[in-house]
């Protein structure tokens, strides 16, 4: 794996997919990586999370069944918790409102990933993990 600029600091994110083997996924990756990773399947298993917790971060599918995240989004955005979507949507399909959040398309590359949550989570633009 990549090493990271800056390294995790326990923060934890929120992971919002609906696909229970790549929610999964992402929970074992960003755990290792240092970050406590709390699964939600659903618009409304989010909402309850955040509910009950505080995030320093979120990763989201766009596509859930029981609709769009973009209700979870707005309320992340309120809050000041930065985001990034990892979706097979298409980009034009985000809501003008969240156009300037980072976008990784399934598939994805793992090292990409961690490295986006980090660069959200630190709130400084890293350079590419290409790089």
């Amino acid at each position: 794996m990549n090493s990271l600029a800056v390294s995790p600091t326990g923060a934890t994110v929120l992971v919002v997919e609906d696909e229970i083997e790549l929610s999964r996924l992402f929970v074992e990756v960003l755990t290792a990586a240092g970050y406590t990773a709390v699964p939600a399947y659903s618009v409304t298993d989010a909402f309850a999370a955040m509910a009950y917790q505080h995030f320093d971060a979120a990763v989201l599918d766009v596509e859930l069944r029981d609709g769009a995240i973009f209700p979870v989004a707005d309320r992340l955005a309120a809050q000041g918790t930065p985001y990034l979507f990892a979706s097979a949507i298409y980009f034009q399909a985000i809501p003008k409102a969240h156009q300037d959040v980072p976008f990784i398309g399934k598939p994805f590359n793992i090292d990409d990933l961690l490295f986006r949550v980090e660069q959200i989570i630190s709130g400084v633009d890293l350079a590419s993990p290409a790089a």
